[in-house]
């Protein structure tokens, strides 16, 4: 996490990719209250890799004691010390440079930091309320409330809520605007193969991508997955138009699966990032093959075939 430490207040400033330091209190991501401080006084910003420091102020910006020349970007380094206005009054330290970090700040404590990593659930695994994942298909980051499944895009410097209190979102990151992706996808040929046992206790699946297998293993969410193919294959056999085939909602997996919502939506998101996880083994991108719409679920694969025991159930291309 990139930050300053206030010298005076020996508290953290947390760094936006661009961040605004001044006295005009709407306009600025850290506030300095003094007469001294321009309304818009220095500019930090993440470019090219590096963190750049710009005086944009009428009373000028010191760093390492010397004073830096307006409007030109000087590179920061670690336990650098700025100045702003008079040197000594309104010091800060570089604590952190991180450049390439999320994180949520509480409002009612700022020092109360959450990490987000690709997955975060919060406040952990044993009690869920609410996840932030990243959807790599349109390239948005979301929060998503677990129990209502409402979700909100993230932004650099928005606000959400949980556990009680706001949450300053924070996206320490040169790429961290969010931008619409092309939404035809270059699909690999792919096929899925479930393998269930008898009491349907178990489940394994594997993925065969470009005539390369994958072995994901025997997981309580591949479970899931295979009531979405059946319901995807019941459609398909009823002859229901390919556009509407598969569609479950989230309300009704959980029903079946005799869960809560909170953690049937862990589940789905697990399963969609076991999907994203196989790039590191040279896949695609998979995370499509499980789609959302308006409360509803289904999976997107051409060619799904399902073992139970040592007999073939059903195998159906789309």
């Amino acid at each position: 996490m990139a930050y300053l430490i206030d010298e005076n207040r020996l508290e953290k400033i947390y760094l936006k990719s661009y961040h605004t330091i001044g006295r005009q209190k709407v306009s600025v991501d850290t506030i300095i209250d003094k007469p001294t401080i321009s309304r818009h006084h220095a500019i930090i910003e993440l470019t090219d890799g590096k963190w750049l420091l710009r005086d944009v102020s009428t009373n000028g910006v010191w760093l390492n004691d010397k004073k830096i020349d307006k409007n030109l970007n000087y590179t920061l380094s670690i336990n650098d010390k700025i100045d702003f206005a008079n040197l000594g009054d309104n010091s800060f330290v570089v604590g952190n440079l991180e450049t390439n970090c999320r994180y949520l700040i509480s409002q009612s404590s700022p020092q109360q930091v959450i990490e987000i990593d690709d997955q975060t659930v919060i406040p952990n695994e044993q009690d869920p309320s609410h996840i932030i994942y990243h959807d790599k298909i349109i390239n948005y980051w979301f929060f998503e409330d677990l129990n209502t499944n409402d979700r909100q895009a993230l932004f650099d410097g928005g606000m959400v809520r949980a556990l009680g209190t706001q949450w300053l979102y924070i996206c320490s990151t040169e790429h961290q605007a969010t931008e619409i992706m092309k939404t035809d996808i270059d699909v690999a040929p792919c096929s899925m193969k479930f393998n269930v046992s008898q009491d349907e206790e178990n489940t394994q699946l594997s993925l065969l991508v470009n005539n390369i297998e994958y072995d994901l293993g025997t997981r309580t969410h591949h479970y899931l997955l295979l009531l979405l193919a059946r319901r995807r294959i019941e459609d398909k056999e009823a002859n229901i138009e390919s556009s509407l085939q598969g569609w479950q909602y989230r309300e009704q997996i959980a029903k079946d699966l005799g869960i809560q919502m909170n953690h049937m939506n862990i589940m789905l998101h697990r399963a969609r990032k076991q999907f994203a996880d196989l790039q590191e083994h040279g896949a695609p991108d998979l995370s499509f093959m499980l789609e959302s719409y308006f409360g509803k679920v289904r999976l997107s694969c051409p060619d799904v075939s399902i073992i139970k025991g040592a007999h073939l159930e059903n195998r159906i291309t789309f």
